[in-house]
């Protein structure tokens, strides 16, 4: 049964083939989106399930990060339920101060520093930003081991989002680039210590995570913009050349020793940021997309249920050696380390995929794109997989289920058609 009835106007083939195309390719990321959103709901309602609950002898760094990856999602998703039941699991069982002395201890402000963006409690505000003060008093703890640029990074961009205080991103900007100075080698990777000079998975994730998040806030005439962006391009470009054939990233980057193995919260990482950079136009598309989409293939094939697995367990290492990491544990499938990972680059691929799959794609398009006449088109016309103009009277019940749909406007300063795909 043909479930379409050609309208009077019929494109030409080379229109046909050029919309077939696109239809097939916006199909392909209305799929990617939405694995991103169900399985980082799946992983975050699994979090959320384990009863995990702020308080100042329990919460970690690892918890502030899953638990801000949930918020994650539930912003780039339009989840208002999710964000919620995270503000009132902490606002009910929250510290009464956030322990200070380390940088990860003080890392845990960037929780209540985001959930005060969106509720505006000031309870949550003077919470996080005593942590980000202190921080700051003390220059960020820094240990020059990667991680600081993440937990020391990661509070100072929450700060800077709830108060606009610039003196936070200034900060941060000077902290990233001394790390670069010291840690960062020739071929775009960190070692993760100065007396560990070793290429960690998820030590260099959180150097590219840091390195993004500074990103999305510092304003491209900050005098710090263009050496952190550099740093940046060059740190992700090192990724991709030591990325597995199969899309994956290793517990320690370029070594091929038999003990090495797949590591995913260190990937995961590695997809925030580099999805991230595509949304943002830091990355070139033809160089970076499909590694990424890879990438993300691989990661949620390292699920089990709910739970990421081959998530290298919280460690510091002993001798500096290739070994400490060889030899690291690994731990349980849905490790808080990978839970985080995971909802931050499920956030960044969805945003990613629903953003392109929801503006305006194809502006002016080419001659060989329009009909011969090249009138304007003065509303809006469906067309079918052949490329035949469609009433969208009695719209067929195929159009009602989430697939996209090629919709032509006219550009009226050019007359000339426009495409968005919608879901």
């Amino acid at each position: 049964m043909n479930l379409f009835k050609p309208g009077k106007n019929t494109v030409p083939r080379y229109t046909k083939i050029f919309f077939c195309t696109t239809l097939a390719v916006f199909a392909l990321n209305a799929d990617i989106s939405d694995v991103a959103m169900e399985k980082g709901r799946m992983v975050a309602n699994d979090y959320i399930s384990r009863n995990r609950l702020p308080n100042s002898s329990s919460f970690n760094y690892f918890d502030a990060c899953s638990y801000y990856g949930i918020c994650l999602l539930s912003e780039a998703i339009n989840d208002k339920v999710l964000f919620e039941t995270i503000y009132d699991k902490y606002k009910s069982n929250k510290p009464s101060s956030i322990p200070t002395g380390d940088v990860d201890k003080n890392s845990s402000g960037l929780l209540p520093l985001y959930l005060f963006i969106s509720t505006k409690d000031s309870s949550l505000l003077k919470l996080g930003k005593a942590a980000a003060d202190n921080s700051l008093q003390h220059k960020g703890y820094p240990r020059t081991a990667i991680d600081d640029v993440y937990m020391t990074g990661s509070l100072m961009v929450q700060a800077y989002r709830a108060t606009q205080g610039m003196k936070y991103l200034d900060f941060f900007a000077e902290y990233l680039l001394t790390y670069m100075d010291k840690l960062q080698q020739s071929d775009g990777l960190y070692w993760h210590k100065l007396d560990s000079r070793n290429y960690w998975g998820r030590g260099n994730g959180w150097g590219a995570a840091g390195a993004t998040e500074l990103l999305m806030e510092l304003p491209h005439t900050h005098a710090k913009y263009a050496d952190v962006l550099k740093g940046y391009q060059n740190h992700m470009a090192g990724l991709l050349e030591v990325q597995k054939n199969n899309g994956i990233w290793m517990q320690l980057l370029g070594s091929n020793d038999p003990r090495n193995w797949e590591e995913t919260s260190g990937t995961a990482m590695f997809l925030f940021a580099i999805f991230t950079g595509l949304k943002n136009g830091w990355l070139d598309k033809k160089t970076y997309l499909e590694p990424a989409e890879k990438g993300w293939s691989a990661l949620i094939g390292h699920l089990q249920g709910a739970k990421l697995a081959d998530v290298a367990a919280g460690f510091w290492p002993s001798t500096g050696t290739a070994s400490d990491y060889l030899n690291a544990s690994k731990g349980s499938p849905g490790d808080s380390h990978g839970t985080a990972a995971f909802l931050w680059a499920s956030a960044a691929v969805y945003q990613y995929f629903s953003d392109t799959l929801t503006t305006g794609v194809i502006k002016n398009c080419p001659d060989h794109v329009l009909t011969a006449k090249r009138s304007p088109i003065t509303k809006t016309h469906y067309f079918d997989l052949n490329g035949r103009c469609i009433s969208i009277n009695n719209e067929p019940k195929i159009f009602q289920r989430q697939i996209p749909k090629i919709i032509i406007t006219s550009d009226l300063n050019r007359f000339r058609p426009c495409i968005t795909i919608t879901k």
